[in-house]
């Protein structure tokens, strides 16, 4: 419901909005109303007008010169529709189509005719004329060579063919329930030979061989890199066995030179005798 403001004593809504009945039926039609009635949309459009021109550089003021706003408000709507129609006569000139435009009035669009149709419940034709069915340029069920069916009848392995004798071959000569048999025993069609054939006897492009010389670098760069890599490893073990074996001469002399101190008197072992020192 519209809302009415004790202050102002205004209610700008339609009170009756939702009862279904016209504004111009009911007393009161709320305030806006009133305010979109007589000429405001008019000196709304003005107004906008106004602001428009200043902005572009004319100097008009809707309540400062309001007569000199209105006249050059007029000249701009005439010149803005003569601009349309020239622009409208340029293009159809240029590229035709005036008997498009020349269209019945809406009214008349879906008006009736003479010609009379009569319809059953299913949508059969009764009475009437029927619209022609509209034909395909392609010949249609024209039958050769004895065939019973059409070629596109059979559909096997990515072939049409025909359907009454199973042959892959347009325009062959029916054999009947023989060529069914004898296309059934065989696995391959003539055809996929020919094909695998021919695809075998292509010659290779530049860009297939580019192709083959670069797969068969990446495979040698692979080898080589496989055989460094085993030959380093072999490399990092033989040290490994050398370094080991340091280790365990170095641990021998300094277990023999350990037993020879210990057989010695305490007070003939020279100072720090079983830690090795040297000079920096």
């Amino acid at each position: 419901s519209a809302y009415y403001d004790p202050k102002t004593r205004a209610m700008r809504e339609n009170p009756y909005s939702n009862t279904g009945k016209i504004p111009e039926e009911v007393g009161y039609a709320g305030d806006n109303f009133v305010r979109y009635s007589g000429d405001t949309i008019s000196m709304a459009q003005t107004q906008l007008f106004a602001w428009e021109a200043y902005e572009k550089g004319s100097e008009v003021h809707l309540q400062a010169d309001p007569t000199k706003l209105e006249l050059l408000h007029q000249s701009y709507k005439v010149k803005k529709d003569d601009f349309k129609e020239k622009q409208k006569e340029s293009i159809l000139e240029k590229y035709g189509g005036q008997e498009h435009l020349d269209a019945p009035p809406r009214e008349l669009l879906l008006a009736q005719t003479e010609e009379y149709v009569e319809y059953s419940r299913h949508g059969a034709v009764l009475k009437g004329q029927e619209k022609a069915v509209a034909c395909s340029k392609y010949e249609e069920d024209v039958l050769i060579n004895n065939h019973t069916c059409i070629w596109g009848s059979y559909w096997k392995d990515g072939h049409w063919g025909y359907k009454c004798c199973h042959s892959m071959v347009k325009q062959s000569y029916c054999t009947g329930e023989a060529g069914k048999k004898v296309v059934s025993n065989s696995c391959i069609p003539f055809e996929d030979d020919e094909e695998e054939a021919q695809t075998s006897k292509e010659p290779k492009t530049l860009l297939q061989v580019h192709q083959e010389k670069m797969k068969d670098k990446k495979k040698k760069k692979k080898s080589k890199e496989h055989r460094d890599s085993d030959s380093s490893d072999e490399e990092d073990e033989a040290k490994k066995t050398e370094k080991l074996k340091k280790a365990l001469s170095a641990e021998e002399q300094r277990l023999k030179q350990v037993s020879v101190m210990m057989q010695l008197d305490e007070r003939k072992r020279p100072y720090n005798s079983l830690k090795e020192v040297r000079e920096p």
